[in-house]
């Protein structure tokens, strides 16, 4: 006589597993993600300027705190939809980096703002600011390396799963 076997909660230890497979997933491409985040972080970190000295009655940042502020955010929501994304830069000075990056008008008594070629505002300008670009030829200097850094972190969160 054949022995016969009754299984039940197939269908609940189906949901787990694959519960377990997306948080594989997403821990093992978060930890990549860091790392290729990394390498473009510690080149921005490199090439971003330090101011030398702040006179009195100027509103710029104190000396390395454009520096200070780089730093590596997840967007939790899109891990939520499945897609690890992260950005790679300056967080609460990020108009400060703009300003440095592309360079601004030095404006005393007011603002002004440059709207279809023509400045506008009730600000004078009394000077310029060249531009200091670093965030983006330090992304461009890095994200290859970047990449790779990516694919290694991801062969190695593989193979601690696989093994």
């Amino acid at each position: 006589m054949p022995m016969r076997m009754r299984s039940t909660g197939w269908n609940e230890m189906q949901g787990e597993m694959k519960l377990l497979r997306e948080a594989v997933n997403r821990d093992a491409t978060r930890q990549a993600v860091r790392a290729g985040a990394t390498v473009i972080l510690e080149a921005m970190e490199t090439a971003a300027p330090i101011l030398d000295q702040k006179t009195a009655e100027s509103t710029a940042l104190p000396p390395g705190a454009l520096k200070q502020d780089l730093s590596i955010k997840f967007f939790k929501r899109s891990e939520k939809l499945g897609v690890v994304r992260a950005w790679i830069g300056p967080t609460l000075n990020w108009h400060v980096a703009h300003w440095v990056e592309y360079g601004h008008f030095l404006v005393k008594g007011g603002y002004l703002s440059l709207k279809r070629g023509k400045l506008q505002g009730h600000g004078r300008r009394v000077g310029e600011v060249q531009e200091h670009p670093f965030l983006r030829p330090a992304y461009e200097a890095s994200w290859q390396a970047s990449l790779a850094a990516y694919a290694a972190e991801m062969k190695k969160q593989l193979q601690k799963w696989v093994s």
